[in-house]
């Protein structure tokens, strides 16, 4: 208050009092024209009186006003969450209200709406109901019983845009993959788009943006294990919570797995290095086994590898992929291989006769423990062939017709039955010999020699061979269809060999068949007696005929 005009030189104070309604007054005294009066209720009307007080305890008359207490508002208030359709707020409790009955009363709302509006005892609540991506602005005062209120405190919240739905994988490849999502709802006549974010661990963050539904994510690493997070975006730049999703790309399998080669043990398998890996370190795991043993492993730097110690003649399945640094591996490709049964070695024919010949082989090498037998094929042209097996290294062929030519087989026949390529041979039976060769005549000069035709050979087109000589001299050979023949040109007095064997069109030739003879020596030829005395007598002949260029004599007997 103003002090009253004319008291600059007079003694005097101030009484002030002041009470409200159904109290006793508060009575303070003070030489200051102003006081501050403490211990008031809050949210209460005082009356309030001053008056000047002389030092005789005269008083003037008492001059009034009335004054409401403040009441105190929210403290701290707080957005503690935001969800899509509802908000958390917290405040705390004002100063003074400890022994006050109060509550509090919230009000929210969006631009062009009206406002909702409702009370609360405690210091927080959730706000329901609310628009996606949504701006509010919330205010909370303190309501006492009269209902008298406290200043509004007031803060805003947005709500977050929904977050895309069903975030899917849709594909992945060695270096880039492709991803989807659903739209989210509520938000068909929104604008917004899409912030898509992918990285692998140590390395920053990609973000790109979208309107569709989906992305290829490009020039990723083979092999590697990305993260990728996808939010709504709406023009005002509010973003939705993430929903997110990892992909591994995938390490690119060895490309062409070709066997090269296979052997009786062992095989060669190799491959293509996988396109892009120039620069990638990786390695190759090789897993092979045969029915019903355990994979063999093995790893190599090099893009082929040769397959030891396997079982003859036994199907394998083999299996390559590609192993990267950090352990991850392609997918498998495959393939299957048999290795070789090893061949009988050395077929050879022993011995042919007229109708049988004898065959044999030596063992193959890498079969010792293994058990299997032989089975042996023989047919001449035009005729099925002939089929037998033996666990024995040679078997004799029989029942073959002479003169005759026969392909052989043989291969190795495992207890599975699997074979193993055949090794040939040719063999031709010897042709028949000719029977009952008989010398028929004998002559001076010549002979007459027959025989027998071989009882095999009726169908067959034959000849035969007649050779004859004397000691020292080269043999005559000759040749005839007939059964017989007459040599000729003989020298008297003199033994010859002859023989004579069947030979069939293609130049084969029987056993030889062999007789002996020996010409006859020519008797003197006219002997007569010349003319006879009392003791003596002269006997002559004639020179026997062919005996011109033969050195010989003549024996007397009388």
């Amino acid at each position: 208050w103003s002090q009253p005009p004319g008291f600059d030189q007079t003694q005097h104070h101030y009484q002030i009092s002041y009470h409200c309604p159904g109290t006793e007054p508060h009575k303070y005294t003070t030489n200051s024209p102003s006081i501050t009066l403490p211990d008031l209720q809050c949210g209460t009307q005082y009356s309030v009186t001053v008056c000047t007080v002389m030092e005789n305890g005269m008083q003037s008359q008492q001059v009034s006003t009335t004054l409401t207490t403040v009441i105190p508002a929210p403290d701290q208030l707080t957005v503690n969450s935001v969800d899509t359709t509802s908000a958390a707020v917290s405040w705390s409790q004002p100063p003074g209200l400890d022994q006050t009955q109060h509550h509090y009363q919230i009000s929210y709302h969006c631009p062009g709406t009206e406002p909702h509006i409702t009370t609360a005892s405690s210091h927080s609540i959730t706000l329901s109901d609310l628009q996606r991506g949504t701006q509010y602005s919330v205010t909370v005062c303190t309501v006492l019983e009269n209902g008298k209120k406290s200043q509004l405190v007031s803060t805003t919240l947005t709500t977050a845009p929904p977050a895309p739905d069903q975030l899917n994988i849709d594909s992945v490849d060695t270096t880039s993959a492709t991803v989807s999502w659903s739209q989210p709802p509520g938000l068909d006549q929104t604008q917004l788009h899409y912030h898509i974010s992918y990285h692998c661990p140590g390395t920053e963050p990609h973000i790109i943006t979208t309107s569709s539904h989906s992305i290829t994510l490009s020039d990723l690493q083979r092999g590697t294990q990305y993260s990728v997070t996808v939010c709504t975006v709406l023009e005002n730049g509010m973003q939705s919570q993430l929903v997110s999703a990892t992909l591994t790309t995938i390490v690119p399998a060895p490309d062409q797995l070709t066997v090269d080669s296979v052997d009786t043990t062992s095989a060669a398998v190799s491959w293509s290095q996988p396109p892009g890996f120039d620069q990638t370190q990786h390695h190759y795991q090789i897993s092979y086994h045969c029915p019903g043993t355990e994979p063999h492993k093995y790893t190599t730097n090099s893009p082929s590898i040769t397959l030891p110690d396997l079982q003859c003649g036994t199907q394998y399945s083999v299996t390559v992929c590609t192993v990267m640094e950090n352990g991850m591996q392609s997918q498998q490709v495959s393939t299957t291989l048999t290795t070789v049964i090893p061949a009988p070695d050395q077929l050879t024919v022993d011995s042919v006769k007229n109708t049988s010949a004898a065959v044999s082989w030596s063992q193959p090498p890498g079969l010792d423990k293994t058990q299997h037998h032989y089975q042996i094929s023989y047919h001449c042209p035009g005729t099925e062939p002939h089929i037998t097996t033996t666990s024995s290294h040679s078997i004799t062929l029989s029942d073959l017709q002479g003169g005759t030519q026969y392909s052989v087989t043989v291969c190795t026949v495992l207890e599975n039955g699997k074979q193993s390529q055949l090794v040939s041979t040719t063999l031709t039976t010897v042709p028949p010999a000719p029977d009952q060769l008989t010398v028929n005549s004998v002559d001076t000069t010549s002979a007459a020699v027959s025989w027998n035709q071989p009882p095999e050979l009726d169908q067959t087109q034959h000849h035969y061979q007649i050779s004859y000589s004397c000691p020292g001299t080269e043999p005559h050979i000759t040749t005839t269809y007939s059964h017989s023949i007459t040599l000729s040109d003989l020298k008297p007095g003199t033994e010859y060999s002859v023989t004579v064997c069947t030979v069939l069109e293609n130049g084969k030739q029987s056993q030889l068949v062999s007789t002996t003879l020996t010409t006859i020596l020519p008797v003197p030829h006219q002997l007569n007696v010349d003319w006879v005395s009392i003791t003596s007598a002269a006997v002559s002949w004639s020179q026997p005929p062919g005996l011109d260029q033969t050195q010989h004599h003549y024996q007397i007997s009388y």
